[in-house]
């Protein structure tokens, strides 16, 4: 990680941390009230390796993972929300290629109807439609080697190797353990060579959907909990939301100066404490990620304005090299 963009981010996260929750604790028991979402299919890629989201609270509407729907207001505009009584995940196949393999991205799109605004607590992150996208790399063996974690804004980035990726391709003075990502307490490896255990937990933390825990799973770890099918399409489908009279409409701005933006994503904690030294108005607003370079808004992950394009999530041999990793 880069030293600077850890200081950046820290001023108002700190501040936001002393109004909200502590720093995750280690792998414990699930909360009463959470809900697993899996995909039920294991006959294709994306089923196979597909991650197990966990959510906390289920029973607050902004906790679930919901579908992106589109209506016509009276007005004549249309209007975009996430449902959250319908889940869906929204998935992409990307493939790669570096002078030391052929890897494929497996991507995993989901969104929440808000993260809640009020004093207490106080939410940095407050804003409607707001989302979170894993990335699941397989080497040519079709093993995962890497798992990339982003907010849909571009916000609290974290990367976890696993076991099958050799020292020499990961980050420089990466170490096994626990790694710290922005006030949230996340493995530094995940593990193959444990017996039984194959599936990707992701435990989302109340209300932000910050990523409060990852580790391989069971079946019979979660049977004891209410366990959701959701729905599965293409990122496609976010730019031809269905509206009445086979009519489409985007989830994102198609023209002006929110281009490339989710509908009625705005943040304005972030831009109040965040936009004036990161030089970006529209800081932590989500948005589109497109399939390269020429598709969409670029989707930077770094806050440093001179690392806007190094960063960018769009192109991703790029993007690792920025942020150290040897694939």
């Amino acid at each position: 990680m880069k030293k600077i963009y850890r200081f950046l981010y820290l001023v108002p996260l700190l501040f936001s941390l002393l109004l909200s929750s502590c720093a995750a604790p280690l792998k414990g028991p699930l909360h009463d009230h959470a809900l697993v979402y899996s995909i039920s299919s294991d006959t294709d890629l994306l089923g196979r390796y597909s991650p197990v989201f966990i959510v906390e609270e289920a029973g607050k509407g902004h906790n679930k993972i919901g579908t992106v729907r589109a209506l016509e207001e009276p007005e004549g505009h249309d209007k975009v929300f996430v449902d959250p009584e319908v889940s869906t995940i929204y998935t992409s196949i990307r493939k790669f290629e570096t002078d030391r393999d052929r890897y494929t991205n497996l991507l995993y799109r989901i969104h929440f109807s808000e993260v809640p605004s009020g004093v207490t607590p106080f939410y940095l992150g407050a804003g409607k439609n707001v989302g979170l996208i894993v990335i699941v790399t397989l080497d040519s063996r079709q093993r995962p080697v890497l798992y990339t974690l982003v907010h849909t804004c571009g916000c609290y980035l974290a990367f976890i190797p696993t076991s099958y990726l050799s020292e020499d391709l990961m980050a420089a003075g990466w170490f096994s353990g626990r790694q710290s990502v922005y006030g949230e307490n996340l493995p530094s490896m995940i593990d193959f060579t444990q017996d039984g255990a194959t599936l990707l937990a992701v435990q989302l933390r109340t209300a932000t959907h910050r990523i409060k825990n990852v580790w391989l799973s069971t079946e019979q770890e979660l049977q004891d909990y209410m366990v959701v099918h959701p729905d599965i399409l293409p990122f496609d489908y976010l730019e031809y939301l269905p509206l009445a009279e086979g009519r489409h409409t985007s989830f994102f701005e198609t023209a002006g100066p929110r281009f490339g933006y989710v509908k009625g994503s705005h943040k304005i904690w972030e831009r109040l404490l965040i936009s004036w030294w990161s030089f970006d108005w529209r800081v932590g607003e989500d948005k589109k990620l497109g399939r390269d370079k020429s598709d969409g808004i670029v989707f930077y992950t770094s806050l440093k304005p001179w690392a806007r394009e190094a960063s960018d999530l769009r192109d991703f041999p790029r993007f690792l090299k920025y942020w150290g990793w040897r694939l």
